[in-house]
Parts: C-alpha cells; structure tokens; sequence
C-alpha cells in the first residue's frame, strides 16, 4: 500500500515547483490553488522492486527520493478548487482531477493516456463507484470535461462530498489504489 505524506522540505518543495511550473500555472489559470506537495512512497525495498517502472518515470522527469531502506517515492504537487470541489494531481504523465460525492462515488477525469485502457468494463468493484472519464490532451479540457460530468451527477441527484483537503486526497487515493488492484488481479 502507498504512504502518503506531506512534503516540508522547502527544497524538495523547490524541486516539485520547478518541475511541474506549466502544469502548476495552467492550472492556476484554471482557478485552482495551492494545497500540498505531497510524497507518495512504497514499501520498503521498492526501489529495487521496480526498477523497471523506475526508468519509465525517470524518463516521465518524476521527482523521485529513496526513503529508508531504499524506497521509491514520488514527490508531487496537488491544488484544490471550490467550483465544483475537486483536487487536481500533477504527476510526470499528466494531471489528475478528483470529485468525492458523499454516496462514495468517485469522479476521475486525467491527462494520462494510460488511462484509456480504464474505460473498459471490465473488473470493478461496485462498493467503489469509482467513474473514470475518457483521458483529455491538455489540462484546460480535462477540467472541463470533469466539470461537465460534475454537473450531470449533481442533476442525477448526488451531492458533492468533501473534496478539499490533503486528508481527504489520501482517502480518495487509497479507494483509487484498491480499485486498481481489483482490476489488474
């Protein structure tokens, strides 16, 4: 399982800046504002357990530290908006939009390319309610992509949940891990 953690070292914060800086002011330009840099780490000895992904997000120019003992975690930023309630994730293959309504439901809209292969059927558990819209090219049409799906939920009668905080990122990420895991057993 991942460990999420805030990130205080100003220079990795500094790091992460640099690294994500057009994400970070399109994103801006999108409304949204700073939440959190934060730390996504496996378990330990995962650097060595992944090194094939290692090169893969080195080459993706991810912000990568080893923690104890030997570790691969992933630094990034995250920014919230209030129109809808929804976080944003800059990671090295694109940027994440999240929406929790209080049903549990989960609303996903991303960048990533990867995630076309997600809009399959296939196995998905139905406690999660986890929706994933078709991955966009640019931020700009992700988030209006998400905020048009948003909006459909809300006229199907679901209330946006909370959607607003680092901690809530965490709940939202870890219902998202479990979802991927189901789906690739």
């Amino acid at each position: 399982m991942t460990e999420y953690t805030e990130i205080t070292d100003p220079r990795l914060q500094s790091r992460v800046g640099t690294r994500y800086s057009v994400e970070i002011a399109a994103l801006q330009a999108l409304g949204f504002r700073h939440l959190a840099f934060k730390l996504e780490a496996r378990g330990p000895f995962s650097a060595v357990l992944y090194l094939p992904i290692l090169r893969l997000m080195r080459r993706a120019r991810e912000v990568l530290v080893f923690p104890f003992p030997l570790r691969l975690a992933a630094a990034n930023v995250l920014f919230v908006h209030s129109g809808p309630p929804s976080i944003a994730s800059c990671m090295g293959m694109g940027v994440k939009f999240y929406t929790n309504f209080s049903d549990r439901s989960l609303l996903i809209s991303s960048t990533l390319q990867s995630h076309v292969a997600l809009q399959s059927l296939g196995v998905q558990d139905p406690t999660l309610q986890i929706i994933r819209t078709p991955p966009c090219r640019t931020p700009e049409e992700a988030w209006l992509s998400h905020k048009r799906r948003t909006t459909e939920m809300e006229a199907r009668g679901k209330t946006i949940g909370n959607t607003n905080s680092f901690a809530d990122y965490v709940e939202i990420s870890r219902r998202e891990e479990v979802d991927l895991q189901a789906r690739t057993a």
